[in-house]
């Protein structure tokens, strides 16, 4: 056990290890999920989901965006004019099929999947090995995520563009996008966004951007489009295929080669 697990209190040692547990049972779901998906949905819905997120056909997703781009599929894009999400109809699916004996944590995850919020959440606090606190600045909420992996680097003030779930009283941070941004950077697409949403700009105002608004899955497409481009400018100027915070998790960034 690391030594900064260690050193927690009892209690919040447990919301650690339980968060642990819900990353992993979350990484089994999603498995299961793309594969129902290859097999319900097919080829044609996936790439007619693709194409839109990408925005056509001839535009490739990059590794970075890889993790984004699958929560935003599942959880947030209804899987047809007139149906539900893919993760909302396989979730229906297991309840119908298992009844009483239905896992509660799968039930609980899928529900807290879907509920959960679009961000550009900026690093307030670096617990190594437990967690971060973070605050959005598109909606001006904080969190604390649990992510004993490290996931977001070890840098207050970055920004990272993801989805922030909560079940009980254990927050996670699922479907970020592998690029992270410095703060000034992230607030020129935070600006953007309040526009879009005619909220006021007067930073004395302290202006928010209505979570229904942010529910719009298509909002989601054109933040990642922001984010992308203003990401990939960034880091091709610094001398990097992306955030370098990723290279080791990711291998070569996209573009480059040995």
């Amino acid at each position: 056990m690391p030594p900064e697990v260690a050193a927690l209190p009892a209690p919040e040692r447990e919301r650690l290890q339980r968060a642990v547990q819900l990353i992993e049972r979350d990484r089994r779901i999603h498995q299961e999920l793309l594969d129902w998906c290859d097999r319900k949905l097919g080829a044609e819905w996936a790439n007619a989901a693709l194409d839109q997120f990408a925005g056509g056909p001839d535009n490739e997703l990059s590794e970075y965006d890889e993790s984004f781009y699958a929560h935003w599929l599942l959880h947030h894009r209804p899987a047809s004019a007139t149906t539900a999400t893919p993760a909302v109809q396989w979730l229906e699916m297991q309840r119908a099929r298992h009844g009483a004996r239905m896992d509660a944590d799968v039930d609980a995850l899928l529900i807290a999947q879907h509920e959960s919020r679009i961000g550009l959440w900026r690093v307030t606090q670096v617990d190594v090995g437990v967690g971060y606190g973070l605050h959005d600045l598109l909606t001006g909420t904080t969190a604390f995520v649990y992510d004993d992996a490290g996931t977001l680097g070890e840098q207050p003030d970055d920004v990272c563009l993801g989805y922030v779930l909560t079940l009980d009283d254990i927050q996670l941070i699922l479907g970020t996008h592998l690029d992270l941004l410095p703060m000034d950077e992230a607030e020129q697409i935070a600006q953007q966004v309040r526009d879009m949403a005619g909220v006021a700009t007067d930073r004395a105002s302290a202006a928010r951007v209505p979570r229904e608004f942010l529910a719009d899955p298509l909002l989601h497409v054109t933040l990642r489009h922001a984010w992308h481009e203003r990401a990939s400018g960034y880091w091709n100027a610094a001398g990097h295929g992306g955030s370098p915070l990723h290279d080791g998790i990711l291998g070569e960034p996209p573009g480059e080669s040995t």
